[in-house]
This record gives C-alpha cells, structure tokens and sequence, in this order.
C-alpha cells in the first residue's frame, strides 16, 4: 500500500573538496558510490540528491522505502563529511507518497522544511494543526494566483525520531511535520510568501508553531536522481 511507503531524509555538510558533479573527482564520485549502495537494500523505491541553495556545501540525500523498515546506512558517509555540522537523519510518511514518482527531481526547486510543534499538544490540538496544514496547502494549490503557485507539494510527519528535544517547548520535545513543496524557483516562493493568501492560511499555523530546530530550518534544493 502506498500509504505504508517511508520516506528518509539525510542532511550533511560535506567537505569542500567533495564534488559528486565532477566525474574526474574521485572523492565525489566515491561519495556517490555510497549513496549508490541504498539501492541493494531490500524495500528500496528511489533517491535523489542536491545540494542547497542557501549553502552549497550543505547536502540533501532522500530515499523512498518500501515500508518503516527501510534505513539507509549512513556510517560510510562520515569521511566525505565536514564534521563540524551534525549529520541529521529523519523518516516521513508523505501525503502524496514520493516512493513510485520523480515528483522531486523534476521540481525546478524544492523547499524541505520541518515545522515543530508542541509535543503535548491535546489530541484537539493535534487535530487542528492537521485540518490547518491541510487548509494551508489547499490555499496555495487552489486559492493563490496560478502564476504563484507551487508545483507540487507533499507533506506528513516525521516518524522517526517520535519527538525531538526542543528548548521552547514547555514539555521540552517537539512532534515534527516535513513539507516537501516544489517551486519554479527560490524568488518564486518568496514571492508567494508575501501574499496575502499566504499570510491568512499560515497564521493559525504559526499560532502553534515553534521555532525551527537546529539543523531542520527551511532549505531549498535542486534534486538529482541517483
């Protein structure tokens, strides 16, 4: 069932004589290799890879998984890393499922971004961030300006980790929901965000919402196929 399929999101900084691109670069390419290795594992559907527009440095690895089994190893990954940022690994379940589609490399652009939330919000609570988070796609699909809009979009929360330690807070963990939202570009998506559609859907958003955390704040990417 589409609906069982598991999404794993991989951040990294990587060294800066790192450059997969470059075929006569051999660290890269090793680099590359690695990623590769994900597709011998059992339950394994597709991945991609790209680099960041806010950092280039920084890197984006994603693969879709058959089920909640499915993990990727990343020990191999370390000595292509520059250690000086934590590598960050998260699972979703996405609404639509990405698994059997190149939905996020043929997006111009793609903006990640994990929202955080209250872990002890009331089940009442929880429930009104959902129909908000679905209130807030819909305007941006339907109600914004067709030159506006994004392109595609895909959203769930993050299963693994349950929760992540989050200062503001007041039971200090914060439940996580990852947007995965195509633009034709980065000025495409600033420009949806200073709307006024944009701002009326998101305030009861960010009402609840907490501050992003450390190494899961909004990034765009320009996803490759691997």
């Amino acid at each position: 069932m589409g609906s069982q399929t598991v999404t794993q999101f991989t951040y990294l900084r990587l060294k800066p004589d790192v450059k997969p691109e470059d075929p006569n670069n051999e660290a890269g390419q090793q680099f590359l290799q690695v990623l590769r290795t994900a597709k011998l594992q059992s339950g394994y559907q597709n991945s991609s890879w790209g680099r960041t527009v806010e950092d280039p440095n920084n890197i984006v690895w994603v693969v879709d998984w058959a089920d909640a089994r499915g993990a990727a190893r990343t020990n191999e990954i370390h000595k292509f890393q520059d250690t000086s940022t934590e590598m960050i690994t998260f699972y979703v379940s996405l609404s639509p499922s990405l698994a059997e589609t190149d939905l996020l490399t043929k997006n111009p652009v793609t903006e990640l971004v994990g929202l955080a939330f209250p872990s002890d919000m009331t089940p009442d609570e929880q429930k009104k961030v959902h129909f908000d988070l679905i209130a807030f796609r819909t305007a941006l699909l339907e109600k914004m300006d067709e030159h506006l809009r994004p392109v595609s979009w895909s959203m769930g929360h993050v299963s693994r980790p349950g929760t992540v330690d989050h200062a503001n807070s007041p039971s200090g963990k914060a439940l996580l929901h990852m947007l995965a939202v195509g633009w034709e570009s980065v000025d495409a998506h600033k420009n949806a965000k200073e709307t006024q559609v944009y701002w009326e859907v998101i305030k009861p958003l960010r009402e609840k919402m907490l501050p992003p955390p450390k190494g899961l704040e909004m990034r765009h990417a320009k996803l490759t196929k691997i």
